[in-house]
């Protein structure tokens, strides 16, 4: 419905609404307290109490992904639009990644960009076409490292340190070390459906992976095993984690004897 909600975490409470014109792409918090957004058609806008207070064309055609890439620098990417690096300041590209080279037949590989992940001058990005693709904006303007995987899109991406997460349309959950990019991809286990959104744990070594198979998983980062899984009823296309230290299964049945102690203890007391 093209609306962004502020939600206060503290409170449980929405404190504002932004109605923003064109069909939303996504929206994150830029600096000095500007909401940033992006739309389908590539308009990116600044808001500040509710009022657009800049706005900045990033892109003509359709585009599909957009991050925060450092201070006032966002990095955008979509259907036959490449993955760029915008200085929203100064209002102009000052990077783009340039296409792949002909294929064996001469002809043009088409560009679809499906989601990103940035990791300073390091970035990755995943494709319509199943591709992996890792730039070094310090080296050069194309890929320095590309794998096929799969035989379905790419649909969203998330890093962690010297590791690029990545699910597909298919339903893999896939990740990358940087370090030695020779190993190739490794799969995590115990995923299906359709995987759209991907988080990793600030401080724990857990994934997060949602999809329209309606579910939450959790993994392990070590052992890629599958340790935690919840039915939410709705398909997901988002996850976020919070702050907060992940309980273990063991922590969890103790509270819940702990609580029909306290129970049973009450019902003595009042008989």
């Amino acid at each position: 419905n093209d609306l962004v909600n502020e939600f206060e975490v503290t409170e449980g409470i929405y404190v504002k609404q932004y109605e923003v014109p064109g069909r939303l792409v996504t929206a994150f918090d830029m600096t000095e307290g500007c909401l940033g957004t992006v739309t389908r058609a590539g308009k990116l806008q600044l808001w500040r109490d509710d009022e657009v207070v800049g706005e900045l064309e990033v892109g003509k055609g359709e585009m599909e992904c957009c991050e925060a890439a450092g201070r006032g620098v966002i990095a955008t990417g979509g259907k036959e639009q490449d993955l760029k690096l915008w200085d929203v300041e100064g209002g102009k590209a000052v990077w783009s990644a340039r296409n792949v080279p002909r294929d064996e037949l001469d002809i043009r590989v088409p560009v679809w960009v499906r989601c990103l992940a940035v990791m300073g001058d390091m970035l990755a990005v995943g494709t319509q076409y199943h591709q992996i693709r890792l730039y070094d904006r310090r080296v050069k303007r194309r890929p320095v490292h590309q794998v096929d995987w799969g035989e379905l899109p790419v649909t969203c991406m998330t890093h962690s340190g010297e590791r690029v997460f990545f699910g597909s349309g298919k339903g893999d959950v896939g990740a990358m070390d940087l370090r030695v990019l020779g190993k190739g991809v490794v799969k995590y286990k115990g995923s299906v459906g359709s995987v759209r959104g991907l988080a990793v744990h600030p401080n724990e070594p857990y994934l997060a992976s949602v999809g329209l198979d309606r579910h939450l998983r959790v993994y392990d980062v070590g052992t890629r095993e599958c340790v935690r899984k919840f039915y939410l009823k709705h398909k997901l296309i988002c996850v976020v984690w919070t702050g907060e230290r992940v309980r273990e299964e063991e922590e969890e049945e103790e509270d819940v004897w702990d609580g029909l102690e306290e129970v049973k203890r009450r019902k003595v007391e009042e008989d």
